[in-house]
């Protein structure tokens, strides 16, 4: 039977290597693997139980043993192994963490490794092309076949082979100690301290537990008299109340003024001066928040009145992630209705499947002001489709929570959608499809989005050449005419 909610685990070689009583003052789960064999997992949870950190053992059989046991017996989302790594290549600082883009063992096998991070680490990190895994360390002249590789250690193959055979996603950061010469055990118990707070810095989203979450609900509304009040009154109801909430009216023409006037200070309104959508609208409320955290409200939908404390919830057990939703109940025209399949939310790392439509829905969603600010915001050139765009350039980095409660009331088929008011959103969606592959550097990256791009703007052209729109389908010819470039 295995143990669900664990999404991410952390492999040490060696017990030496980590601050333990840091962590565990953090309330961060650490076991051997003889532990965790031992039923350690079965004691009472901490609060942060959606991580472990597994203490493996050194060498390749070791490591491989812990591998298989995480198979067999968790069911984490995200591996990371990590620890001390030798150097080769002197013009690479020791003290530094670094990145490999391959993994090899002696037999010459290679894998290619995932280079994102699950975990929000914001110091600088060197990139190398590989690491190699040995059965035994060499201090002093290494083997010449050793030479090609970038980096040493004793475990990584390993796992990285067993965790390719499963769908979980698995990663490496190494910290260089020493150069792998005639100096390398001086060098590593040198490095050793600095490891041990650069472990502590790696682990700085673990909060202290009085540590209280605070968000500002944002809520943008165009002409929505009839929805807007049924959106505020569910965040005033909420079991935890958001430290603010800012509604941004966006010109509108109807009786939306009059009914935000009405909450009086429980609410902070913000007024444009002219329309200008959605993207601005929801800008100007994260300009104005004052807050970590960001909960997003469309103006016609509504919470159930746990929705940002199970959202609480969920990031005390995983405070690794920067962005998270909650699930979702549909109404449509009054009626409750099944999401497709092709809409199932998925959680970590989503960017793949969100090429082909917005698997976020900015009601559900609950992120880090300066996320939003790292990727600019939402673009507001976009009439549409502008969540789609943003959190695709967030998740080509960094991965996606899901809350699993249904705690998010989405209600559609009304006619003010904007769905309804620019049909055919594929064109939006292939413009921003278009803008990120022109900044996209990663061949893997590149292809996904030229495939997803190449797809869309074949459908386009054939309802703008049934519906006679000739321009319109020779700018998307154009477009795809220009995909080459980037292979």
């Amino acid at each position: 039977m295995k143990t669900p909610d664990i999404q991410l685990v952390i492999t040490f070689a060696l017990k030496k290597e980590i601050p333990e009583d840091w962590l565990t003052s953090r309330h961060l789960a650490v076991h051997t693997l003889a532990a965790l064999k031992s039923g350690a997992l079965s004691q009472p949870k901490s609060i942060y139980s959606g991580i472990v950190i597994v203490i493996t053992g050194a060498g390749i059989n070791a490591s491989e043993e812990a591998a298989c046991w995480i198979c067999d017996n968790l069911a984490p989302l995200f591996v990371v192994n990590t620890g001390t790594c030798g150097v080769k290549d002197k013009r690479h600082s020791l003290g530094k963490w670094i990145i490999p883009g391959y993994v090899a063992n002696e037999a010459g096998d290679l894998l290619e490794l995932d280079t994102r991070l699950p975990v929000p680490y914001h110091e600088e990190t060197i990139n190398v092309d590989s690491l190699l895994s040995v059965k035994k360390a060499v201090s002093g002249n290494i083997p010449e076949s050793w030479k090609k590789h970038d980096l040493f250690d004793m475990e990584c193959f390993s796992q990285a082979k067993v965790f390719s055979k499963t769908g979980i996603s698995f990663h490496c950061l190494k910290f260089g100690a020493d150069y792998s010469d005639t100096n390398t055990h001086m060098d590593f118990k040198r490095n050793l301290e600095l490891f041990r707070q650069e472990i502590k810095r790696l682990f700085g989203f673990l909060k202290p537990d009085s540590n209280r979450i605070k968000l500002t609900a944002i809520v943008p509304v165009y002409n929505r008299e009839h929805t807007i009040k049924r959106a505020i009154d569910s965040i005033l109801s909420q079991s935890h109340m958001p430290e603010e909430i800012i509604v941004v009216d966006d010109c509108s023409t109807d009786g939306t003024r009059e009914v935000l006037e009405d909450y009086g200070d429980k609410i902070i309104r913000v007024y444009l001066p002219q329309n200008s959508g959605p993207s601005k609208a929801r800008n100007e409320g994260i300009k104005h928040a004052r807050t970590e955290w960001i909960a997003f409200m469309d103006s016609d939908d509504c919470w159930k009145k746990d929705k940002l404390q199970n959202q609480v919830d969920y990031l005390k057990k995983y405070p690794f992630y920067q962005i998270l939703q909650s699930d979702e109940i549909w109404i449509r025209n009054g009626i409750r209705v099944n999401p497709c399949k092709h809409h199932t939310k998925p959680a970590g790392w989503i960017w793949e499947p969100s090429l082909e439509r917005c698997l976020v829905s900015p009601s559900g969603a609950l992120i880090k002001k300066s996320l939003i600010e790292q990727y600019g915001g939402f673009d507001e050139s976009l009439p549409v489709c502008e969540d789609y765009d943003l959190w695709l350039k967030i998740s080509r980095d960094h991965p996606v929570g899901l809350e699993p409660g249904l705690s998010v009331i989405k209600y559609g088929g009304h006619k003010d959608q904007l769905s309804r008011k620019f049909p055919a959103m594929d064109r939006f969606r292939a413009q921003s499809l278009t803008n990120i592959l022109k900044n996209e550097s990663k061949p893997y990256f590149r292809e996904k989005i030229i495939a997803t791009l190449t797809k869309k703007l074949n459908i386009l052209i054939k309802g703008y050449e049934k519906r006679r729109k000739i321009k319109e389908a020779q700018e998307c010819r154009e477009i795809l005419s220009h995909l080459n470039i980037y292979r």
